[in-house]
């Protein structure tokens, strides 16, 4: 599984993120491009500066359910719903949030899987290489709803 720690793969999703349009029409979901952006920067913002506590629950945060679905199942098309706080997004311009997006990749690129993780508000306690693996696949599986 590519990570985020990678600098193949992490360039690679920054040059599909860099094709990306404001106008692109998604493949599934109700997210428009911008939206997505967003959603995606903050998730990486919150794994990179947790704030307040955060209590995971559920089977999810338990392992090996939280190791499969970060690192085998493939995620639902439009089917499943994230956690409000990572949906609740105030846009800037696009090339705005693109650019703050890229830098956030590449802080947790540079973070690397031995830095400080905080729990996932998901998957609770997960290691820095899932942390890695888990960015790039959310990454992935936003890039491809938008074809790119």
């Amino acid at each position: 599984m590519p990570t985020v720690f990678d600098e193949t793969p992490r360039r690679s999703l920054l040059r599909r993120f860099n094709s990306l349009r404001p106008e692109a029409t998604p493949l599934w979901g109700k997210m428009d491009a911008h939206r997505m952006v967003c959603h995606c920067a903050v998730a990486l913002r919150l794994s990179l500066h947790p704030e307040g506590e955060i209590r995971p629950r559920g089977a999810l945060a338990r392992w090996p359910l939280n190791w499969l679905v970060i690192h085998v199942v493939p995620w639902p098309k439009g089917k499943a719903e994230a956690p409000r706080r990572l949906l609740d997004t105030e846009q800037q311009s696009w090339d705005e949030d693109l650019a703050s997006l890229s830098s956030l990749l590449r802080t947790a690129g540079e973070r690397g899987a031995d830095g400080d993780w905080p729990l996932n508000v998901a998957f609770g306690r997960i290691s820095g290489r899932d942390w890695g693996a888990l960015h790039y696949k959310h990454l992935d599986h936003h890039l491809r709803q938008f074809g790119v």
